[in-house]
């Protein structure tokens, strides 16, 4: 395959992966949308607030910004610091750090790995 060949593999390959992200992310606003009304019209109130240290495995500033910025955009929760490769996250409502931590890296850390994995 000529250089030119792969180049193109390579961008289709990380094209095909942002959309799967960005459709991953949309789920994840809607189903972050119904919890987050859930919670706000329940009486009594049952937030359980949290701060929640996420080490990354990403290696690239991008990418983890991506997911930052991912995370913030998802109602009810909040990246507040980036330092390395570890985020600090505010969430509203969690049941435990591991499982907001076992989430995020579900739906959206692995697809931005695998969008860096492709050089």
């Amino acid at each position: 395959m000529n250089r030119i060949t792969e180049s193109a593999v390579r961008w289709l390959r990380r094209t095909v992966l942002a959309c799967q992200l960005a459709g991953r992310f949309l789920v994840e606003l809607l189903v972050a949308n119904g919890q987050q009304a859930r919670l706000v019209l329940s009486t009594p109130l049952e937030v359980q607030p949290r701060w929640i240290q996420l080490e990354t495995q990403l290696q690239s500033l991008t990418s983890r910004t991506v997911l930052g910025a991912l995370i913030s955009l998802t109602p009810g929760t909040l990246t507040c610091d980036l330092k390395h490769n570890v985020l600090l996250i505010h969430a509203l409502s969690a049941a435990s750090d591991a499982d907001a931590v076992d989430r995020i890296r579900q739906r959206f850390e692995s697809l931005l790995l695998r969008i860096e994995e492709i050089r």
